[in-house]
């Protein structure tokens, strides 16, 4: 699927060196119970569970940058080097790691990513392609930490309703704070309608 700036494609096994340059920075991932990943082998079996021969309900993409888009003119001056911002460069990701008992969507992108508005342009494209490909379900819904203010701008940008805080839900050791509150918010189909343009 493309949208004005971004392709989403099945995430695979060859994508394994961008979903590692994500998720081996402890800044990137520094929301996440999973925490980061030390390891090439650790990125590729954490990746894995994400995969369709091992996940068939998952429904997981990598986000890359379109092959025809040359963002330098909106990029800056220093970032016209960095291979994440070339076409094709891999921005991220956005999928259902898990179905039951409701499909949870989450997304993480690589730092040099951040601020462009890919995450909210990924997202609205996932919730659509969702819907056309799982006409099974009618619920999303997506956790976040309570202090992860640029995911909850995400999620309602998108559509997504807040519909509890969850104090004490999860552990992040590297927080000062360890002991996190997880915010839950949820989508039905019938916000978004069920065609994909």
């Amino acid at each position: 699927m493309h949208t004005a700036r971004l392709e989403l494609v099945r995430l695979a096994a060859h994508h394994l060196p961008g979903y590692h340059a994500i998720w081996s920075d402890p800044v990137a991932t520094r929301w996440s119970p999973h925490g980061r990943c030390e390891t090439i082998e650790a990125s590729e079996k954490w990746m894995s569970e994400l995969l369709l021969d091992v996940n068939p309900l998952g429904e997981n993409y990598a986000v890359l940058l379109r092959s025809n888009i040359n963002l330098i003119d909106e990029l800056q001056n220093d970032s016209e080097s960095d291979p994440v911002l070339q076409p094709g460069g891999f921005l991220g990701w956005v999928g259902t790691w898990k179905s039951e008992p409701n499909p949870e969507v989450g997304f993480i992108f690589h730092r040099s990513a951040w601020g462009f508005g890919f995450a909210t342009e990924a997202l609205n494209a996932f919730v659509q392609l969702y819907w056309q490909e799982k006409p099974q379900f009618d619920i999303f819904e997506a956790y976040c930490d309570a202090q992860n203010e640029a995911s909850i701008r995400v999620l309602r940008k998108c559509g997504f309703e807040f519909v509890e805080s969850i104090a004490g839900d999860y552990v992040l050791p590297w927080m000062e704070a360890s002991l996190r509150t997880s915010l839950r918010f949820r989508m039905t189909r019938h916000v978004v309608g069920t065609t994909v343009a």
